[in-house]
């Protein structure tokens, strides 16, 4: 017989630290940022992945070991550290000049994809002989998830996850207009047509989109969210009794000077 005690105890030294670790950030960050992080944010967000999975979603979740609730306590949990790190940084003038100069404003398009270049080129003559780009799209696009409606995108911008080559290629174009040359991505070559291309304007008018843009980046800077979080839990000042356990928040109570010197 193994007692409730005894498979505690067991777990308590190989996945107790890490465990009690996520929960106190989690139990920190929702007395601070809880309000920000609701529960319709977070079924917005799963309901968002699990169509752009489809099927595969549910195999997806079980091969990762998670449940839909605990894969949703990841998406509150990711929620709660972006709030964490909107609300202690702060950007400078030349941050968003930065940001400013990859700025895409919303663009929508229509493409083609093949397999190779030398596809592509023929079909770029052919549409500068007069053929029409939609049928072309719907006889040739390997995309099938555009190519019915004649090879079009729903509107993308600078923060859409797509090849940023192609990205770059399309925010070049005018309304009407084609690419010359085959834009070759991960997945093929494209042939971009341009439907409607609003242009940048002016920096003042898009301050929203380039802080969202720039919070993305600090999130994936690891180094940037730890000393964030790090200030969080020692200001939360801490304090654990289960000396098996004293550890667990080392990584975060424990700085060096470096650390607290880039989350200033």
């Amino acid at each position: 017989n193994i007692t409730k005690e005894d498979l505690y105890e067991a777990m308590k030294t190989t996945a107790g630290p890490s465990s009690l670790q996520k929960l106190i950030i989690s139990d920190v960050l929702t007395e601070k940022f809880g309000e920000k992080v609701t529960d319709k944010q977070v079924d917005k967000d799963f309901n968002a992945q699990k169509e752009q999975y489809g099927d595969q979603f549910a195999e997806l979740l079980k091969n990762s070991n998670y449940t839909e609730e605990s894969y949703k306590e990841v998406i509150r949990m990711n929620l709660l550290i972006e709030a964490a790190v909107k609300a202690n940084t702060k950007f400078t003038d030349e941050d968003y000049k930065t940001a400013w100069e990859s700025f895409v404003p919303k663009l929508t398009v229509q493409h083609i994809l093949v397999a190779d270049e030398a596809t592509a080129k023929d079909l770029i003559a052919k549409i500068n002989a007069g053929e029409d780009f939609s049928t072309l799209a719907k006889e040739n696009s390997l995309d099938t998830g555009s190519k019915e409606d004649g090879g079009k995108l729903p509107e993308f911008d600078h923060n859409t996850p797509y090849d940023p080559l192609f990205i770059e290629a399309a925010a070049k174009l005018k309304d009407g207009e084609v690419t010359q040359e085959p834009v070759n991505g991960s997945n093929g070559y494209h042939i971009i047509k341009m439907i409607k291309n609003p242009g940048k304007g002016k920096m003042e008018d898009h301050k929203k989109d380039l802080e969202t843009t720039m919070i993305k980046a600090r999130l994936t800077d690891d180094a940037y969210v730890q000393s964030i979080l790090s200030k969080i839990m020692q200001d939360a000042k801490i304090e654990i009794k289960d000396k098996d356990l004293k550890g667990a928040m080392d990584t975060f109570l424990k700085q060096d000077d470096s650390s607290k010197e880039s989350s200033k």
